[in-house]
């Protein structure tokens, strides 16, 4: 199976513990944490559909068209406007990149059976490796296949799986692994605007989830090395989705995002928005190559160069990264840090 497909857009519970249009495009919300963002309506049109005999909708906005069988009047309501502030979100948090040129399709469906039956019927022989998930869902070739598992967590996937959704339809090349799933993790932070409760607001550091699990890791003793997170394979996903290591894994890569964007005075933050625009525009395997070689190069084509990616882009000196990221950590996870986290706030400022 292509690497870029190999179950590298899952989300799981588990893992959360717990064309260019001619329509008018919807006010741009800049920045990672911002002001609320200014009140429209996405909606364009709503149409019938039916799946499996399931009355639901097509939801049309300037960014996706959303096919629902989902009746649950509060996720109906909301998930435009987040999917439409997402995908702005996705083009302005790490620096300015390119939104998608067609609308993107997502499918939330009201049942697992239901999404079971559209998982069977879109993706064929590959259907048995996705069958696999539990919960939440997946996006591949730029489409993202989820169902209903309870409002929050059903936002949170549309939010994660929305950025692998974005990349897949917009870059060029694919990023590195731990790249592509911490900032996957990075996406999902939001809060409902307390003046206007169906605007999401894109906090990346509320995740209480992601928070309190690097907590227990960085208190326990289980911190993973640096060079072992930046080489995971698709098929090590495989095996991480099915056990405990994937709430470690996920946890550090979320937090090894916000290191690269603010640890060390934000010394990482360019070099991490450059990686972004080099793979958004199908440079990503000729820099590292002209940096180490072209077996890396191809390496990067087929999503197996995290290491390289990270001494090209960010820095040689892995060891000495790894030491600050570990203090980063730890000051994030202080004691009274997660007060911090619940406001949406960087819990090192």
């Amino acid at each position: 199976m292509n690497p870029r497909r190999l179950l590298l857009f899952v989300w799981c519970v588990a893992a959360l513990s717990s064309g260019c249009t001619d329509t008018p495009q919807a006010p741009r919300v800049s920045g990672a944490i911002n002001p609320a963002p200014v009140a429209f309506d996405p909606v364009q049109s709503i149409e019938p559909w039916t799946f499996a005999g399931v009355e639901g909708r097509v939801i049309t906005t300037p960014s996706y068209r959303i096919f629902t069988t989902e009746n649950a009047p509060l996720i109906r309501r909301r998930i435009p406007m987040f999917m439409e502030l997402a995908a702005q979100h996705y083009s302005s948090a790490l620096g300015e990149l390119p939104r998608a040129e067609r609308r993107m399709d997502t499918y939330i469906l009201a049942s697992r059976s239901q999404w079971a039956q559209l998982t069977r019927q879109m993706t064929g022989p590959r259907a048995e490796t996705y069958l696999r998930i539990r919960a939440g869902g997946f996006a591949e070739n730029g489409r993202a296949l989820l169902f209903n598992i309870g409002s929050r967590n059903t936002f949170g996937t549309a939010a994660h799986e929305g950025w692998h959704q974005y990349t897949q339809s917009v870059f060029r090349e694919a990023l590195p692994i731990w790249l592509e799933e911490g900032i996957a993790t990075y996406m999902e932070g939001y809060r409902w605007d307390d003046a206007r409760p169906d605007v999401p607001r894109f906090l990346p550091w509320t995740n209480i989830d992601r928070f309190d699990r690097l907590r227990e890791v960085v208190q326990g003793g289980r911190i993973t090395p640096l060079e072992e997170l930046l080489t995971h394979r698709p098929q090590d996903l495989l095996e991480l989705h099915s056990n405990e290591r994937a709430l470690d894994y996920y946890a550090q890569i979320w937090a090894l995002v916000h290191f690269l964007r603010e640890g060390e005075n934000a010394r990482y933050r360019e070099a991490l928005a450059r990686i972004l625009r080099d793979a958004a525009a199908g440079h990503l395997s000729r820099t590292v190559g002209a940096t180490a070689g072209p077996r890396a190069a191809a390496a990067v084509r087929m999503r197996t160069a995290g290491r390289e990616v990270f001494i090209t882009y960010i820095d040689e000196d892995i060891p000495a990264v790894e030491s600050a990221f570990r203090t980063f950590m730890r000051e994030a996870t202080r004691t009274g840090a997660r007060d911090a986290i619940v406001a949406g706030r960087s819990p090192l400022r």
